[in-house]
């Protein structure tokens, strides 16, 4: 099977992971020939070199994307299909904005056009929220229009999408950590020595407003009025979004962006996950922790209980007393730190490990290049 990979359009997130891992894992199944269309965001951590003779690369970088890029996407990419011919192609997050001859499976993973009870959405202006709907409306257009079926990465989102998109051509192929964090590297350490007994809590992600990012200074704030004084946040922030949004504050530190094969050296710097998120279809946040033995504090929010399940302690949404309440807890009780980390393993087995991930898009590829041939 001709196997064409487009991340053409992908920039920054956390679908750049799941892009790599993907690449990465089907060194496994050599009886296929490759093709990857390679976006900005996953050629700066692809290497080319560690792939074998079946694999082959094209680099793509269209920019900041409208309505007018869109265009000029489409017509570039059903050109270089035309060169390679694939019997299917995949692209693990979308919209691609290409409208193909192959059949085409996409990932959904757009968590505030399937979840409006979400407090950030509940929480935007008027105009906001048209923005919002506008933008929904354009990006189901190009889904409908290039996908002949849809990935997501749990059974709630998969039930959502159905009904979002009017079709029952969804299929759940969970998410999971990278291969990574199976064996490791240990890189430079990115943060200071430790003066004394510190804590450090970790939110690895870009800025985006449902992130809810800004409440840790009030989270921070509310331990220090509780007497912790030596609990401090590691951030992944670009420096223009850090020094935007955050007050100074030595008990706040940005390290940056980081590139996917350190991300676990980063995890063995610190202590627990902190992620105050207010929409998910899926974030490998979690069981990133879960495999680095890092305790889990979350928004208690449907989708996170249907991920982490009870290998987390979970907070008031946008609640920053209740937040650092939960810090508190697990501060006090070294008991149940140790009982979320095993409960944490134990989660890990309801995700598919990265080559069952693998296997199952493969096998997904197989199956709609029989039927939409």
């Amino acid at each position: 099977m001709k196997v064409l990979i487009n991340t053409s359009h992908q920039r920054f997130g956390g679908a750049i992971q799941a892009a790599l891992s993907f690449i990465y894992e089907c060194r496994n199944f050599p009886a296929h020939e490759y093709h990857v269309w390679v976006g900005p965001g996953v050629a700066r951590s692809l290497q080319e070199t560690d792939l074998p003779s079946n694999f082959n690369f094209t680099q793509f970088n269209f920019g900041v994307i409208d309505l007018a890029t869109t265009r000029r996407i489409n017509r570039r990419l059903q050109a270089e299909e035309q060169k390679i011919r694939p019997d299917v192609i995949i692209a693990t997050s979308g919209p691609s904005y290409f409208h193909s001859r192959a059949p085409q499976i996409i990932g959904f993973n757009l968590p505030l056009y399937i979840y409006p009870e979400s407090p950030y959405v509940k929480g935007l202006s008027s105009y906001r929220k048209l923005r919002l709907l506008v933008k929904k409306q354009l990006h189901y257009y190009f889904f409908k229009r290039d996908a002949a079926a849809y990935v997501v990465q749990t059974d709630d989102v998969n039930r959502r999408v159905r009904k979002a998109l009017g079709t029952d051509r969804v299929y759940t192929v969970t998410n999971t950590h990278s291969a990574f964090y199976l064996d490791w590297k240990k890189y430079p350490n990115r943060l200071p020595p430790r003066n004394g007994a510190k804590v450090r809590c970790l939110t690895l992600s870009a800025w985006y407003p449902h992130k809810n990012l800004r409440i840790i200074p009030a989270v921070l704030a509310e331990l220090r009025r509780r007497g912790y004084d030596h609990v401090e946040f590691v951030l992944t922030l670009k420096e223009q979004d850090f020094r935007q949004h955050f007050p100074p504050d030595p008990a706040i530190h940005n390290v940056g962006p980081v590139p996917p094969e350190e991300c676990p050296s980063l995890y063995a710097e610190c202590d627990l996950l902190f992620l105050p998120t207010l929409a998910e279809c899926f974030s490998a946040s979690y069981p990133e922790a879960m495999v680095m033995e890092k305790p889990i504090v979350t928004t208690d929010l449907g989708f996170a209980r249907s991920i982490c399940g009870e290998a987390a302690l979970y907070f008031e949404p946008e609640n920053a007393s209740s937040a650092a309440g939960k810090i508190e807890t697990l501060l006090l009780d070294r008991r149940l730190w140790q009982d979320l980390v095993q409960k944490g393993l134990k989660q890990l087995k309801a995700f598919d490990s990265p080559a069952q991930r693998a296997r199952k898009y493969l096998a997904l590829c197989e199956q709609i290049q029989r039927t939409d041939r």
